[in-house]
């Protein structure tokens, strides 16, 4: 014992050195023992024949047990049934699915490099006196974050909607290449398709619930309705629009979007943005030089990001805030 201390061995890990086990013999695995009380193979399969028949398949495990063995066709527990079902991965639902016959969606995926190349847009409510309410119709370029256009209605109607688009490129004097929307009636509605056929525009759609598919819209409406001068309701429609008029007014041109480093979106639609980036950054020089131990490196101003869109690449919920 004192030669195990000195090498740092302990006496037991020596003793099986001297008696090593014997080699153990042939082993069989439990799950394949073959004990007295385990079913066959053909038993196993037999049931699971029953249950997957017509009479049985649209039924649940305990139901087609219990039915079973009222007929006299089962030699086993509930408990054994619901392993053997377990085992082949049918323990879920059992019922005979309708298959869905419709083509799937395509996920859209669109980049804008620069204004006007994809708008947005989408129809919201806004509660006005009592059980009134009211239709937000709301255009965004992608890329600026620029509300394009605008206006509240008592419905939501694919005359309107049309109507709305139209305006739109007769007073920006622009047209998107596409123009994109969810999956609403006045989206899809046959004026819709026909004037962007006739105006050259390519429309795109969201799929069906997935809201990430249409996030410059719905950022927008967000950030109008979570504004802390945004009423809970309208006295009557004009006064819906005339705050809609002003808020989208200071939206454009005040308001710093962090999906575009901090610039508002009319110094991006209209290409100011170098001008606007110079000046920032002469400000953060200026901090720089009056205080450098207050920064790790020298600050730069960041100009926007050069790419926007929809499905476009990974992106987070910040870039897409707005």
């Amino acid at each position: 014992m004192k030669a195990c201390a000195v090498v740092g061995l302990h006496r037991t890990t020596w003793y099986r050195y001297l008696s090593p086990p014997a080699a153990a013999g042939i082993t069989i695995a439990h799950a394949d023992r073959a004990y007295p009380n385990r079913i066959t193979s053909a038993e196993a399969e037999e049931f699971m024949t029953a249950l997957n028949s017509e009479d049985y398949g649209n039924l649940s495990v305990t139901q087609a047990y219990y039915r079973m063995l009222d007929t006299g066709h089962c030699s086993f527990s509930i408990a054994t049934a619901h392993r053997l079902v377990a085992a082949r991965g049918q323990n879920g639902d059992r019922r005979v699915q309708r298959g869905n016959t419709s083509p799937k969606r395509i996920k859209p995926v669109v980049e804008a490099t620069g204004p006007n190349q994809l708008w947005s847009w989408d129809i919201t409510m806004l509660r006005g006196p009592g059980k009134h309410t009211y239709k937000l119709y709301a255009i965004i370029d992608a890329f600026s974050r620029k509300v394009i256009a605008h206006r509240v209605e008592h419905h939501e109607t694919a005359a309107l909607a049309s109507t709305f688009i139209r305006e739109a490129v007769d007073t920006t004097h622009q047209r998107p290449l596409v123009l994109h929307a969810d999956n609403g009636a006045p989206m899809r509605a046959g004026t819709t398709v026909d004037l962007a056929r006739a105006l050259g525009i390519t429309l795109s759609y969201s799929r069906p619930r997935v809201s990430n598919d249409n996030p410059y819209s719905e950022a927008l409406f967000k950030t109008v309705k979570y504004d802390l001068g945004f009423p809970q309701r309208f006295r009557d429609l004009q006064d819906a629009r005339d705050y809609m008029d002003q808020f989208f007014a200071a939206y454009n041109a005040h308001h710093r979007h962090s999906g575009l480093n901090f610039y508002t979106p009319d110094t991006v639609h209209y290409g100011l943005i170098e001008q606007a980036r110079r000046q920032r950054q002469q400000t953060l020089d200026a901090c720089y030089a009056r205080n450098p131990h207050r920064y790790h490196r020298r600050p730069t101003a960041p100009g926007i990001p050069p790419t926007a869109g929809i499905n476009h690449r990974k992106t987070t919920q910040l870039s897409q805030t707005a």
